[in-house]
Formats: structure tokens, sequence, C-alpha cells
């Protein structure tokens, strides 16, 4: 009965809460599911993205296009050198982006159908052009594609760091979106291979890529459009200030950010966490041989991003983001060792990256989380918000990646990997492939987990930063005639480390109006009104 009544509690809460969100709180829930639905627009779209990689273990591009390692790892570094270029005009944009529906929002609506029409497109090079001539093709669409898929896919991520500056309410609507969002990789996890099985060559037939690019990309867009017609952005800033950041004050200032230096670091050994579990496709094709069998594998593997999403806001909750991460690591990479040993038996290979999955799956919760607190930090530190100069940690990224591009390719070529993916159908290939990469996901867990050490800042931290914001933009609003003195209650004292002490029950209370947390949607009459003063 206990169970029922708790229930019954959350169901009544849900709606209770659907249009005016709970006290403390600044999003409603019908907002949450708009976000979340948009996420799974998003998710039908990553999907598709992840049949398109400049990589041997990628079907459609080293399979059916026949493209060699060595190749790929060229295009990739092209790609990466061209990203460093246009970085900074990106962050421009980002941090002063026209209009008034905010920073990450209008790019919801601007990105989706241009990155569905060019991912449609890479499944319909024909075979008969020379590999020379396939190359440039999916060179060039790569390229433009990735640029626009990657700015896509960031201001989702970057959207609810925006919607709420409560860093607990950001990691409970990051857990129910991911919930939510990951029905599509699931959907799609168990579609592809039971629509491949209609193709005479499966997955190696390049019809299938023809029908599904096409069909996933343009849902993706169309849920995508929820994301932005049904959520509101959300920053603690005086009613009449308008920010314009200038590029090199900005990169300077995000330089000096240790949290940004720390959570990027971290993502130099993403290429190796990945090096393994990112051959799941191989394990199917290559080992599995049953189409049938992969449909339910995939659902049932699927299930290991949920339990880790759901788990993840409890973990963070107990033991806080940093100890989250660190933990998390070091079961993913515990979980790859016995691949190193033994990786030839397909349910073993999927046992562990279950684990694996599960691991990384947590981190969705915590990588943005904590990509937020240190935003936060950066506007308590300097008063600037630098959502798009935050990204300009992307150029140092890619020049670490230009080195690291080479590092898989050099493995898949040395064991015999070249042109012909078939050579995968023998163990004796594959097997002491899948060794070195298990051992190089080790050391990639263990990489990935060493820059959190360093990282100290607590959830009460982050708490105190907000409430100290909402103090200095209360403050701006009274000096600027907007906002009464009296909406600081007297209960309210600065501690001895210069912050806001605030009751427990009254917290997220003070100046948590539309006085100092801005909608970007009030901008315009903010700006009129400056304009009449």
């Amino acid at each position: 009965m206990n169970i029922i009544n708790k229930a019954g509690t959350v169901v009544k809460d849900f709606f209770r809460y659907w249009k005016k969100p709970a006290s403390g709180n600044y999003v409603s829930n019908k907002e949450v599911i708009a976000y979340s639905v948009g996420g799974m627009g998003v998710q039908f779209i990553v999907a598709v993205s992840s049949q398109i990689l400049l990589q041997a273990n990628c079907l459609l591009i080293g399979s059916v296009y026949g493209l060699k390692p060595t190749d790929l790892a060229l295009l990739l570094m092209i790609n990466t050198i061209i990203s460093i270029v246009i970085q900074p005009f990106k962050s421009w944009l980002i941090d002063n982006t026209p209009g008034k529906q905010g920073k990450a929002r209008p790019w919801l609506l601007w990105l989706g159908p241009p990155c569905a029409i060019l991912m449609s497109l890479t499944a319909f090079i024909p075979l008969s052009w020379s590999k020379q001539k396939i190359l440039i093709c999916v060179g060039v669409l790569y390229t433009v594609m990735n640029f626009i898929y990657q700015f896509y896919l960031g201001m989702y991520t970057q959207l609810v760091q925006l919607e709420t500056p409560n860093t607990n309410e950001r990691a409970k609507i990051i857990s129910i979106s991911s919930i939510i969002y990951s029905m599509a990789p699931t959907i799609t996890g168990a579609a592809f291979p039971l629509i491949a099985s209609f193709f005479d060559l499966g997955q190696v037939d390049q019809n299938f890529y023809r029908v599904i690019f096409p069909v996933f990309s343009f849902l993706g867009c169309g849920l995508g459009f929820f994301a932005y017609f049904g959520t509101k952005e959300r920053i603690i800033l005086p009613r009449r200030q308008v920010q314009k950041v200038k590029f090199f004050d900005g990169f300077v200032k995000i330089c000096k950010n240790r949290y940004f230096w720390i959570n990027n670091i971290s993502t130099w050994f993403t290429f190796a966490r990945t090096a393994i579990t990112g051959s799941m496709m191989w394990a199917y094709v290559y080992m599995l041989q049953n189409e049938g069998i992969q449909a339910v594998a995939s659902v049932v593997i699927g299930t290991a991003s949920l339990v880790g999403m759901v788990m993840g806001p409890f973990m963070i909750k107990k033991m806080g983001k940093r100890n989250t991460v660190l933990i998390t690591d070091v079961v993913f990479a515990a979980s790859m060792i016995p691949l190193i040993f033994y990786n030839d038996n397909f349910y073993m290979f999927a046992a562990m990256c279950y684990i694996a999955f599960w691991s990384s799956a947590v981190q969705i919760i915590t990588t943005p989380a904590m990509s937020a607190d240190a935003l936060d930090y950066q506007q308590w530190k300097t008063g600037d918000r630098l959502e798009g100069f935050s990204q300009n940690f992307a150029i140092i990224n890619s020049l670490v990646a230009i080195g690291t591009n080479y590092i898989l390719p050099f493995i898949y070529e040395y064991y015999g990997l070249i042109n012909d993916k078939d050579v995968l159908y023998d163990a004796a290939v594959r097997s002491p492939l899948l060794s070195a990469m298990a051992l190089l996901a080790v050391i990639g867990g263990v990489m990935h987990a060493i820059p959190f050490i360093f990282w100290n800042m607590t959830e009460k931290d982050q708490a105190r930063m907000i409430e100290d914001l909402k103090r200095r933009a209360h403050e701006q609003n009274v000096l600027d005639g907007c906002a009464e003195a009296s909406l600081l209650s007297s209960d309210e004292h600065l501690n001895e480390e210069g912050f806001v002490d605030i009751p427990a029950e009254s917290k997220g209370a003070v100046c948590a109006d539309e006085t100092s947390v801005f909608d970007s949607q009030d901008e315009a009459a903010a700006s009129e009104d400056a304009k009449e003063d």
C-alpha cells in the first residue's frame, strides 16, 4: 500500500505542477515534457549520425563505400582543422544570438532541417563512382553535416543549462528527459536490423541507408521543434543588462576557469573509451550473424542506458557529481578488462559492454550538469554568461584530436583491417583486434577519471553562488529602478565568505521572480523600457 500511495502522490504532483513549477523550482512539468520530446527527436538524428562516421567500423562508410581507415583518418583531420577555424565564429554567434528567443532555442528551429537533408544525401552517393570521387564527396558532406549536427546537438544539451539555475532541478530534468528520449535509440536499435533484414545485403546494403536516413532524420527534425516551442530560457541577470562579449575577452576569461579545463581534458580520452563499445556493430554483423537476435539484443543492451539515467540523480544526491563520475569511470574500466583476454563470445562481449554503457549513461546526467555548474561559476566570478565562448575549448580539443585520430586506424591496419571488412568474419583476425581496443578502453576510462580528482565545487557551493547572483541582480535592478528594495527579505544575511545564507524554508523565493530570473522572451520588453528612459 505504501508503494501505491507514493505512486499516487507522484501522479498527483505531476498534474499539480503541469503548468506551474513546484516551490523553489523554475520549470513546469509541461515544459519538462516538451524538452524531453524534443530530445527524442534530437536522438533520432543522433541515431542516424552514428551510422555516418569517418571510422572503419562504420558499415556505410567503411563496408559499403569501402574507404580505407587511413583515408578516413585523413578526412577526419581535415574536418578537425576546418572546425578549429570556424569555432570562434560559432562561439560568437551563440553568445550574441540575434532575436529575443534566447541563446539555444533559436538554433533548434534553424538547424534541424538542413541537418536532416545533409544526412539523407550521404546515403545516395553512387557506388559506380571511383573511390577517390566517393572519398571527396563523403568528406564534403560530412564536414558540412557534422558542423550543423554538432551545433544542433550542442544547443539542445545547453538548453537545460539555461532553463533553470537550480542545479538539482537541472539534474532532475536531465534524468527525466534522458529516460524519455532514450526511447529513440531503443526504437532505432531494434528497428534498424529488422528493416535491414528486408534487403539482400542487410546492413551492408546501400538501399537500407537510403530508407532509414530520410525517415528517421526528418522524424527527428519534426519532434525537435517541441524543444523550441515548448520551453523558455531563464538566466539570472539584471533586467536591463544586454550582454555583448568580445571574442578575445571571452576566450581569456573562459581559459581561466579551472572547471572547464577539467571537463574538457576528460573528453580528450573519449575516443579511447569508445574504442570497443563502438564496435558493437561489428559484433552483431561479423560475430553474431543473426539479425533477429540482434534486434532483441539491441533492446536489452539499450536498457543499460535507461538504468544508468534513472540511477544518475540518486547517485548525485547521495555522493555528489564528482564522486559519481569517478565511480562510474572505475566501473567502466573494470568492465573492459575481461575483454582483453576473452572477447570471442558474443554474449560475454555484450555483457561487458552492457556495464560500460550503464556507466556512460550515468555520465549523460553528470556531464551537462557539471558544465552548467562551471558556467554558473564563470558568471559568479566575472559577471559573464559565456555559453558560446565556453565552446572555444573545442579548438584545444580539436588540436588534441588531430593527434589521436590516427590511433584507432593504426590499430585497425596493424591487425589486418584495411580495405576488406570481411576479414572480421575470421576470429583469428577479429579477436586480437578487439583485445587491443579493450586495452585502449581501459586506459581511456582511467585517464577520463583523473581530471575529476581536482574538481572541488560541491552542490552546496553552487547553490550559494546562485543565491549570490540573485542578490547582485536584485541590487542592480533596484539601482535601475526596476525593483523595490523590500523584495529582499529581512532574514537574509551575508556569511563570512560573502555568500547569501537563506533559511531552508525560503530558499528559491528570493528574487525568483521576473526581476532577476530573466526569461529570454522578456528581453524585448526590457529593452523598450530602457529606450523610453
